[in-house]
């Protein structure tokens, strides 16, 4: 019966993807707890290269999506960064993180895993680059405001960075604040986020992309779509296109990555795929045009895109020309490697994360309805 035979790919991806979820949800509490957002503000200033390329690597591990990226990047982009640096950031963090790495070592095997992380550092910092070269002559005649003479409140593009000890010493008082809390206290808080704030964001998402690869991988013959990768850069490009305005997350699109692997899809389209689908949509776009110009979305969009193509085409080419296999056995449903009571646990410590946050949603939507009137 293929609604049996759907449940039990269902059952069967989750155990083997629950234990390194919740490695990814440790990892991202961690890195939480031990990179102050202070620091990454301080870390961003100034002009050039170098922003764009310290945005990339700061990015890369961050546990954001790419609708909770927008108000971290704005507030960099008024603490001082350069447009560059902002959309180096911005392109970089949604694209992976510690718990879609994690994820993807299950699902996709280590090519990819590697793959990944590598693909949004080039990316982002492409896209800074672009954003840079268009940028940097606007910049040099725009005039310069002064901690003494600052910008007002609805031109916060024109801040400076950091141009006293004033807004240096704040920066190190977040940052001694963070430094003074215990080891404990900071594992705690790092934990709350990823299980509360991060897993809110997540849970849904996720597991409907488990739904569409147990979907692909019941009703769909194995390389089915095949004959579309003959087709290179059109179909990658394609594809590319229609992923730009889609929400999805980095740890959503990891099983839907999975499932495009196993339907005949190309390793490089599924890395394009985990490349623009994430870094881009409709929220993200608007914020980006808003904030920072048309010129900077046309660059931001050209680079997502542009290295989305290269790296695909690129990982096609490493994989024909050393004969690399993109393993069946991270695509099938078995957990035959994995004890099953690590399995099993995981998958209850999940469902019971996702009870409450389905708990936390619906009792935020009762408050919102019942203050609703009396608004």
């Amino acid at each position: 019966m293929p609604t049996m035979s759907f449940l039990f790919t269902f059952q069967d991806l989750l155990l083997e993807t629950a234990p390194w979820l919740l490695l990814g949800l440790f990892s991202a509490g961690v890195v939480k707890a031990w990179i102050p957002e202070a620091l990454v503000f301080r870390w961003l200033g100034g002009n050039g290269w170098k922003p764009i390329l310290r945005g990339a690597l700061v990015g890369t591990p961050l546990p954001l999506c790419s609708c909770g990226v927008i108000p971290m990047a704005m507030g960099l982009r008024r603490k001082g960064a350069s447009k560059a640096a902002t959309v180096s950031f911005l392109v970089a963090t949604p694209e992976t993180g510690v718990d879609s790495i994690a994820i993807s070592w299950a699902m996709l095997g280590p090519v990819l895993t590697v793959a990944r992380p590598v693909a949004a550092i080039i990316s982002a910092v492409v896209s800074g680059l672009l954003v840079l070269s268009i940028d940097s002559r606007s910049e040099k005649t725009a005039p310069t405001a002064s901690c003494a003479n600052p910008s007002p409140p609805d031109a916060p593009d024109a801040r400076p960075a950091c141009c006293t000890s004033q807004c240096a010493s704040t920066t190190r008082e977040v940052i001694n604040s963070n430094a003074m809390a215990t080891l404990g206290q900071r594992l705690q808080s790092g934990l709350h986020f990823a299980t509360h704030d991060l897993w809110d964001d997540l849970a849904i998402w996720l597991i409907g992309g488990l739904v569409v690869t147990a979907v692909v991988m019941t009703w769909m013959p194995p390389n089915e779509l095949n004959a579309l990768s003959n087709h290179g850069w059109l179909a990658m490009l394609v594809m590319i296109l229609v992923s730009v305005p889609i929400y999805v997350c980095a740890t959503a699109s990891t099983p839907i990555a999975a499932a495009m692997l196993y339907s005949g899809l190309s390793p490089g389209m599924a890395l394009a795929f985990m490349i623009a689908g994430p870094a881009t949509n409709l929220a993200t776009l608007v914020i980006v045009h808003k904030e920072l110009g048309r010129g900077v979305l046309v660059a931001y969009l050209t680079g997502i895109v542009v290295s989305a193509m290269a790296l695909g085409l690129l990982l096609d080419e490493i994989t024909v020309l050393f004969g690399t296999n993109m393993p069946s056995q991270h695509l099938s449903p078995t957990q035959e490697w994995l004890p099953s009571w690590l399995a099993w646990g995981s998958t209850m410590i999940l469902a019971w994360l996702t009870l409450g946050s389905l708990s936390r949603k619906i009792k935020v939507k009762n408050l919102s309805a019942i203050a609703r009137p009396n608004a």
